[in-house]
């Protein structure tokens, strides 16, 4: 018999987890929505224990990470913990009692890791590897999901990919476009009554130079391939240009990292209008 401690991954990409949000303002038990800048804002997550062990005491760990495609815990800041106890087939939402002071970077907030902690259901190897690895461990997951308004020009935002302190990375990061949102996380975007966008012939780029280019230069899709060298990080610059997406709906923006083993990261945009009408 033991415990088996569950953080749901996103589908089909696992940076997407259901099973974590943010609550902006002083009132944790508030609606669920982006985060501000500056403000006060509280890490809820949700645990499930699927084994048939009761867990007594299981601990909530909430780590942010400033936008990366691959998140590190060397590069993670711990905001605080919360504790919770799981009955076999039980599930509960938690959250940390640490309000988190974000800021925002290049149009987007920092990205959120929860991993559950218990002696009955541990963390292997131990310690574990720098890299939190989620679809590794049912006892991890990540939200790295932003709401960005698209506006008359074009957006820059910087995108850093990082290895891992044991050895140098050939890493390749790409962008896709579509896809839908589960309800789930729809609602804690604070996005509920918005549809899949039907036009998704929007432009992106990806650039090692930060610079802005000559306009049509960057294609949809278009990648980008550099080594990183153990315990460093570098920069890749994501372009997108004005888009007309319709009142109420929404268009999903994927930057993807991978490596020789397969996909190590990524992070979502929601791309919307920036005024509704």
């Amino acid at each position: 018999m033991s415990a088996n401690l569950v953080i749901r991954d996103g589908e089909p990409y696992w940076w997407n987890s259901p099973d974590i949000w943010v609550v902006p303002g002083n009132d944790p038990s508030g609606p669920p929505g982006s985060p501000i800048a500056g403000k006060a804002a509280f890490l809820w997550g949700r645990v499930r224990n699927s084994g048939d062990e009761t867990a007594l005491g299981a601990r909530v760990n909430f780590y942010w990470s400033n936008p990366a495609a691959g998140v590190l815990r060397s590069n993670s800041t711990l905001v605080g913990s919360a504790f919770v106890d799981l009955e076999p087939k039980e599930a509960k939402e938690v959250f940390c009692t640490i309000p988190w002071v974000p800021q925002i970077v290049n149009e987007g907030h920092e990205c959120v890791v929860a991993e559950v902690i218990h002696p009955s259901d541990p963390l292997t190897p131990s310690p574990p590897p720098d890299e939190f690895i989620p679809p590794n461990y049912h006892q991890i997951a990540q939200k790295n999901l932003t709401v960005l308004a698209l506006k008359n020009d074009m957006i820059v935002l910087t995108i850093q990919v990082a290895a891992s302190i044991r050895k140098e990375k050939v890493l390749e990061v790409a962008t896709e476009i579509g896809g839908a949102l589960d309800r789930d996380n729809l609602v804690q975007a604070g996005l509920e009554k918005y549809r899949p966008a039907r036009d998704d012939s929007i432009k992106v780029g990806l650039s090692l130079e930060p610079g802005c280019g000559k306009s049509g230069e960057e294609a949809s899709g278009k990648r980008v391939e550099f080594n990183v060298r153990p315990g460093t990080a570098k920069a890749t610059y994501l372009k997108v240009w004005p888009h007309d997406l319709e009142p109420m709906t929404y268009l999903l923006l994927h930057v993807i990292s991978r490596d020789e083993h397969g996909v190590v990261g990524g992070i979502t945009y929601i791309l919307i209008r920036a005024k509704e009408d």
